[in-house]
């Protein structure tokens, strides 16, 4: 629970949150309390997936009805959930990369949406997925 209030304050202060418009911060932080998944008992660690897999089948919708701001918005919580997780589940170095080339990909699908480039989401939501595969053939590989 520490680490869930740690991780919550420096989401309010980092830069990313600051250098935001009111409302987008509004957004940020309503979508935080849905975004910092905890294991527990009852929860367990493949609650971080089940999240990143609703924000990637969102993003996927709003590709099919060429809505920006759901692409724009699931992109964001994405990628702040893989940068808490990230801290959370630092297991090695070949893992930190998948963790920075994820990071790199889903701001492709940011700028992209920001300038409502659908070709451009439609390749980096690409790039996103075969992101997500490479990084667990390389978990399931070290297992």
């Amino acid at each position: 629970m520490r680490l869930l209030s740690m991780i919550t304050l420096a989401l309010a202060f980092s830069p990313f949150a600051i250098s935001q418009d009111p409302t987008t911060q509004s957004k940020i932080a309503d979508a935080t309390q849905d975004v910092v998944p905890s294991e527990t008992s009852t929860q367990p660690l493949d609650f971080w997936m089940q999240k990143k897999l609703d924000y990637s089948t969102a993003i996927l919708r709003g590709l099919a009805f060429s809505d920006f701001d759901l692409i724009e918005t699931n992109a964001n919580q994405m990628r702040m959930l893989n940068k808490i997780e990230g801290f959370v589940r630092n297991r090695n170095p070949e893992y930190r990369g998948h963790v920075h080339a994820f990071e790199r990909v889903t701001d492709e699908v940011i700028r992209q949406a920001k300038q409502e480039n659908i070709d451009g989401v439609t390749l980096a939501y690409h790039q996103l997925t075969v992101s997500c595969v490479r990084c667990h053939q390389s978990l399931r590989e070290a297992e």
